[in-house]
């Protein structure tokens, strides 16, 4: 009995394994709503610059295959244009080259930026079992090679397509591409560029604080209604319980 026990167990525990690896059933739709939080309330020690703003927005849904951009890793020539310029052409090419190689799915290019503390809610964002991580980038402008986004974050959990999902911490980042330390500064080159890095407060710079650096927006994804796919996961549950019973009699 006790090996009979362990053999169910070990079973289980296979499907258990397996399920984390299942992928989401079908190809849907999410609205992403984008707000902007970046304030002198939010970020006293961080003085807004005239005309603060995010950049256009630029991004893609994809698979693992694919890493727009990451910190620790060097800076793409888009993701570099994006951070210090807001200029989303050269990335728009890149991210079309691994469309091309099958790698992304949608490329998510809304053809706006975001005031300060603005708001945008017609975001379509489109993604399949294959294709369920998605990848945004937005300069904070003016600055040196400052941006927010989101890396590689899937819109699949455990073979069910998230209802909702809420991103609301949105750090600085910069591209490791300039050394300019304020929102103003002139262009100083990095030489050789850095990886990207993640900006705190303990740093030297504009962002320089006491406490640690809040949220300059958020990402609030909304899966558009898909009872197709909702189906497929009930399927998927039943076929698991239904082999643990037909193994254990």
């Amino acid at each position: 009995m006790a090996k009979c026990l362990s053999i169910i167990a070990a079973f289980v525990n296979v499907l258990v394994a397996s399920s984390m690896a299942v992928k989401c059933p079908g190809d849907v739709t999410y609205t992403l709503t984008w707000r902007g939080s970046w304030s002198t309330e939010n970020h006293p020690n961080a003085t807004l610059p005239s005309g603060a703003h995010f950049s256009n927005l630029i991004g893609c849904t994809h698979g693992s295959e694919y890493i727009m951009w990451r910190t620790g890793m060097m800076a793409s020539p888009g993701v570099k244009l994006v951070a210090e310029e807001g200029q989303t052409g050269t990335l728009e090419t890149e991210i079309k080259v691994q469309k091309d190689a099958e790698k992304v799915w949608q490329v998510i290019l809304p053809g706006f930026g975001l005031g300060a503390e603005a708001e945008k809610t017609d975001i379509e964002v489109k993604v399949t079992p294959d294709y369920s991580k998605v990848s945004l980038i937005s300069m904070l402008g003016p600055s040196p090679d400052w941006y927010v986004g989101i890396d590689s974050h899937d819109l699949c959990n455990d073979g069910q397509w998230r209802k909702t999902w809420d991103v609301t911490m949105l750090p600085p980042y910069d591209s490791g591409t300039d050394s300019g330390l304020q929102f103003e500064s002139s262009d100083q080159p990095t030489v050789p560029p850095q990886p990207i890095f993640r900006i705190n407060n303990t740093m030297e710079g504009a962002f320089k604080a006491n406490n640690a650096i809040k949220s300059l927006g958020e990402f609030r994804f909304k899966l558009m209604d898909n009872s197709a796919g909702k189906d497929c996961v009930n399927l998927l549950m039943i076929v698991s319980v239904t082999s643990i019973v037909a193994f254990m009699f």
